[in-house]
């Protein structure tokens, strides 16, 4: 048995008919691949299930199975009593969740968390954190080996893609030989690892690739404290609206490569007067204290943070003070 919890949750399924899967706001390979490799499992039990957003998903992730019923919502006027569980996935509070700070949790209906970011809040009725996995999917492969259940193709693919997609194509610091030989045993199971790469990371938007541009010509360091960093403004980034995930790209691309850096910091103005965040690291150096330090969280190295009622400006120096503090005690 990998998790304790794992026969918790299957108990709690078992009792349930209608259920609902998340995926967090501004989705990623992770979020999306995880909640549908866990519907099409939880399908097969027999349930009804209806995986919900309050973001688009992404066009480059359009090619999983299943993607096209995942129903973009707002929390705020939904109607949660239809439904008997909510099984939250990859989101490490219901912020995430729901892509507002202000949102409450739903009564009347039980949440169950399944994550692996080890700032994850706890905020459900039970909760499976395993801050050792690189991805939720790489935890529900070790769940779904609990439950004793058969993954075909298209779940493999889907719990594939997120793994793929939060260990950068497994160059991040946290891969190890359990994350290895789990992507090969989905790869035996079905999962099409060429596909999935090019799609994420072959399959860019030409208009994308000139705003990387614009970023990179952005770009500054701190030599003192070793990081580089570079800004979108609302200037820019307002030509490019609609192009998902321009920031969380770059971050992945170009700021953990700087030579003499240890880390690298991404952040974009939002029309509304929103600065996101997207943290990177290079050497080891745990990215997810500087996010944390400014309402954010992650992983040690990728990680990110949402920064609202300051002029962009003033957010900006509040991000680079948080990282010169954390950088200096490195």
């Amino acid at each position: 048995m990998n998790y304790e919890e794992s026969q918790k949750i299957l108990e709690e399924i078992k009792k349930a008919n209608k259920i609902l899967i998340n995926c967090h706001r501004g989705p990623d390979s992770d979020s999306v691949g995880s909640a549908l490799g866990l519907s099409n499992i939880l399908e097969t039990m027999g349930k009804e299930i209806v995986v919900i957003c309050p973001s688009e998903i992404p066009n480059d992730l359009r090619f999983l199975p299943g993607s096209q019923k995942i129903r973009r919502i707002d929390y705020a006027n939904f109607n949660f009593k239809e439904y008997d569980l909510f099984l939250a996935i990859d989101s490490s509070s219901f912020s995430m969740v729901t892509g507002s700070r202000e949102s409450r949790q739903p009564g009347g209906i039980d949440i169950i968390v399944i994550d692996h970011h080890f700032s994850n809040e706890g905020f459900g009725k039970i909760n499976l954190i395993d801050s050792k996995a690189t991805s939720t999917g790489e935890l529900l492969f070790n769940v779904f080996e609990d439950w004793n259940v058969v993954i075909d193709a298209d779940t493999a693919n889907c719990l594939l893609t997120g793994v793929i997609g939060d260990t950068g194509c497994f160059m991040y610091q946290n891969v190890g030989e359990d994350t290895l030989k789990i992507a090969a045993k989905l790869i035996s199971l079905g999962a099409d690892k060429d596909n999935i790469v090019y799609n994420i990371y072959r399959n860019i938007n030409f208009s994308e690739l000139k705003i990387w541009g614009k970023i990179i010509e952005n770009m500054q360091i701190d030599k003192e404290n070793r990081f580089v960093w570079s800004i979108i403004p609302i200037a820019i980034y307002k030509d490019f609206i609609g192009i998902e995930n321009i920031k969380e790209d770059a971050a992945n691309l170009f700021f953990p490569i700087v030579k003499d850096t240890d880390f690298g910091i991404i952040m974009e103005e939002r029309e509304n007067g929103e600065l996101s965040a997207s943290f990177r690291s290079r050497s080891g150096f745990d990215v997810s204290k500087i996010a944390k330090e400014v309402g954010g969280g992650g992983h040690k190295a990728a990680a990110g943070a949402r920064i609202e009622g300051l002029c962009f400006s003033d957010a900006v120096e509040k991000v680079l003070a948080a990282a010169r503090k954390y950088a200096k005690k490195n």
